[in-house]
């Protein structure tokens, strides 16, 4: 018995095969899976030659309808896809939200010994999924962790959802170079490059990053107050690509912010596989109740 777990991301999706470690891995652009999952699954698996999958689990990073298995794309060219009915095909389906299998994977196969741990992951978007009292929390039709979309700035910075001042709009990693012109009035290529420039004493990076924390700080003291975590493990390219600059300044940032006791924070242990291994837990039935998508 294998297991097809599947993380659809804002850029990339990972595919995962296996029912423990997992025997393939693959990334491809989530704009080509999405346009043809059937095809591109069907190579990853005949280059596995594994014929024995009977349970399938799927990701996406954005917002769901999992009644209808309905996939609304925030930073890709298509408004709606329907991620249930291809993935039929290689046994019985379950739709999580990213955040959400992340934190499982985190909570049940990651190095954490807390029942109230938090995942937020610092992308291409952001987002959040919450354990609490070693209870997953997953909202209505498996939404919540849209932390992303937190007012948290003041100069009337628009969203890619349509709204203003989200905190996604300062410091996902699409929009660090909007967020560098308007502190600085400098030019950058993207987020990649704000960090380059910045670890090479480059001042208008170094202030963007100053930012970006600033903005940060404030929308994680926002999250400790309302969750009052133990933990909180970060994730996404932005965060675990540069941890020094993202994750280390979080926890001396809020402490001035917050109301209950400061958690750890951390980057987290299952990296860019925690969403896959999330997956798994939701495979495996866990948790044992409680979980929308098991």
């Amino acid at each position: 018995m294998a297991f097809l777990c599947v993380d659809i991301g804002g850029t990339n999706t990972l595919i995962g095969v296996g029912n423990g470690d997992f025997e393939i891995v693959k990334e491809v652009k989530s704009q080509e899976f999405l346009e043809d999952m059937g095809a591109c699954l069907e190579k990853t698996l005949s280059n596995g030659k594994i014929n024995d999958i009977d349970r399938v689990a799927v990701a996406a990073a954005g917002p769901l309808d999992r009644d209808r298995g309905v996939f609304y794309p925030p930073n890709i060219d298509l408004e709606e896809v329907q991620i249930k009915r291809p993935l039929e095909a290689f046994g019985d389906v379950r739709i999580v939200n990213d955040c959400t299998a992340a934190v499982l994977g985190e909570y049940y196969y990651g190095d954490h010994s807390v029942d109230n741990l938090l995942y937020v992951t610092i992308s291409s978007g952001i987002g959040a999924g919450l354990i609490v009292d070693g209870n997953l929390v997953e909202g209505w039709n498996g939404n919540f962790g849209e932390v992303g979309h937190m007012q948290v700035g003041e100069d009337s910075r628009d969203c890619g959802c349509g709204g203003e001042d989200h905190w996604e709009a300062y410091c996902s990693g699409n929009s660090l170079p909007r967020t560098a012109e308007k502190t600085t009035g400098e030019d950058f290529r993207d987020a990649r490059q704000v960090f380059e420039k910045a670890g090479n004493g480059d001042k208008a990076a170094e202030k963007t990053l100053e930012r970006m924390n600033e903005i940060n700080a404030k929308a994680f003291a926002n999250l400790v107050n309302l969750y009052n975590p133990e933990k909180i493990v970060l994730g996404g390219a932005v965060a675990l690509n540069h941890p020094e600059e993202v994750i280390e300044p979080i926890l001396p940032g809020i402490k001035e912010q917050i109301a209950n006791e400061a958690p750890e924070v951390e980057k987290c242990t299952l990296e860019e596989e925690a969403v896959l291994h999330g997956l798994r837990a939701a495979c495996n039935g866990k948790p044992d109740s409680g979980c929308g998508c098991c």
